[in-house]
Formats: structure tokens, C-alpha cells, sequence
């Protein structure tokens, strides 16, 4: 295992040609986070979601 000195760690510039890359979203993945109606439709999944389960914690709902 390599040793990392104190100066290396100080000398570490962020964005620079020797910092570590990122990998970056794919074009299907970009789609996905900017199409209005998947957002929508998770929007909508997520929050039925939340109700159902607030309502079996609450238990008045489900009780009838």
C-alpha cells in the first residue's frame, strides 16, 4: 500500500489535469432525469407511496 505524505495531500488541486475523473451520465440517464412526465410520474408513485405508509402507521385508515 502507498503512502500518502502530508505534502501530496496539500499539493492535490481539484479539476486539475492530475485530479481523479468522474465517470459521466449516459445520454439515456440524462434523458431520464430531464423528461418532465417521468418526473411527474415519480412524483406522483412516491408520494401514494408515502401516504399508504403514514396510513398503516397512523392505522385510522385502514381500519374501516
Amino acid at each position: 500500500m502507498e503512502e500518502k505524505s502530508v505534502k501530496d495531500l496539500n499539493e492535490y488541486v481539484p479539476y486539475s489535469k492530475e485530479a481523479r475523473s468522474f465517470m459521466s451520465p449516459t445520454k439515456y440517464s440524462v434523458f431520464i432525469r430531464t423528461f418532465i412526465p417521468w418526473q411527474l410520474a415519480k412524483f406522483v408513485y412516491y408520494n401514494l407511496k408515502m401516504l399508504f405508509v403514514l396510513s398503516k402507521g397512523h392505522g385510522q385508515f385502514l381500519d374501516k
